[in-house]
């Protein structure tokens, strides 16, 4: 059975690590201490989320975040999800759908519009399809711009 758990502080190096692995997989360059060094900075403001999923035995196999911002093109508050990482050994056993469950229970509880994810890319069409069966749709790419 799959619990979950708010993290704070004390999960911080379990969080780090989900999350290097994560980074490691899609091709960015965060490493474990330096997830950590920022995870401390999300945990102090309320608009930021962490999610784990535990087994039975307790260890975390899997991790969602999500920051609550202001959207004047979806009329309000809504919700991104930054992150969301399931073990390998634990992938399409239900642990992202709980995760995503729960993203979607702390909308509702929250009031806010809708809930929105930067996927990956069309290389993780496995990804892309378990966002769709989840209610989701493409709303187009996303850009960025990296400041110095």
């Amino acid at each position: 059975m799959i619990h979950l758990v708010v993290a704070d502080e004390t999960q911080t190096g379990v969080v780090a690590e989900l999350l290097a692995a994560l980074f490691e997989e899609v091709g960015h360059t965060p490493t474990a201490e330096e997830i950590a060094a920022i995870f401390s900075d999300t945990e102090a403001d309320d608009h930021h989320s962490t999610l784990l999923a535990t087994d039975d035995d307790g260890d975390v196999v899997g991790v969602l975040t999500i920051v609550e911002t202001l959207s004047l093109y979806a009329g309000g508050y809504i919700g991104v999800l930054n992150e969301l990482y399931v073990v390998p050994e634990y992938r399409s056993e239900g642990v992202g759908k709980i995760l995503l469950d729960a993203a979607k229970a702390l909308a509702e509880e929250r009031g806010w519009k809708r809930l929105e994810v930067t996927t990956p890319g069309e290389e993780y069409a496995k990804t892309l399809r378990f966002y769709e069966r989840e209610g989701f749709m493409e709303i187009g790419p996303r850009y960025k711009y990296m400041v110095d």
